[in-house]
Order: C-alpha cells, then sequence, then structure tokens
C-alpha cells in the first residue's frame, strides 16, 4: 500500500500578508466593503454573508461550503469557479499563496 499524502496545509502569519497584499484593498475581515466581510468565512456556506449582495453565480453555489478546496480553487481563479462573478480579480497563481491565505481565512473571526 503507497503511503498516504500528507495533506497541504498552509502558514496563516504568511496568509495574513497574503490578505493584506492582495485582498485588503477590497475585503476587510469585520466589515462589507467593495467586497463582503470575510472573517469566519472558512466553513460557512458560499455567499452566506449577510447584507452583502452577491452576483447570481455566486448565489447560485449558496449551498456550498466554503472548504479549504473551495477556497484554494476559487482563489485560484475566481471566473473559472463562478463564471459571471461581479469580483474583478484574476486570481492568486501560487498555490503556496493560496495555501497559506486559506489557512488565515479559515482561522479568522
Amino acid at each position: 500500500m503507497p503511503p498516504k499524502k500528507k495533506k497541504a496545509s498552509g502558514d496563516a502569519a504568511k496568509g495574513e500578508k497574503v490578505f493584506k497584499n492582495l485582498c485588503g484593498v477590497c475585503h476587510s475581515l469585520s466589515a462589507h466593503s467593495t467586497g463582503p466581510a470575510l472573517g469566519g468565512i472558512g466553513g460557512s456556506n458560499i455567499a452566506s454573508s449577510d447584507g452583502f449582495s452577491y452576483s447570481s453565480s455566486l448565489s447560485s453555489k449558496a449551498t456550498l461550503k466554503w472548504s479549504a478546496a473551495n477556497l484554494d480553487r476559487w482563489l485560484k481563479s475566481p471566473s473559472d469557479f463562478a463564471p459571471g462573478n461581479a469580483m474583478a480579480f484574476a486570481g492568486v497563481p501560487n498555490a503556496k499563496d493560496r495555501g497559506d491565505l486559506v489557512a488565515y481565512l479559515k482561522e479568522s473571526k
């Protein structure tokens, strides 16, 4: 039997820096801005933050959770994850940066 693959985990402290550099222009953890507040997003339903108006392409995924895998797919390419969404962001191409960012979002409140 082959050895189990170790799940990739990110560094939340590094993810905080990625968040500030790439996401902080439009998002905060605690208040809606151009984009929705992202504190506590890890494990929550997609497009579920009260008081924010989501695009129909993202709202159509509201039965799904922001799992680590879904966050990674979204962060890699928002337009591939939810074609027609309103976020004007190309994505985070670096897998390590995405992993760190996912770790940060999963533990942020």
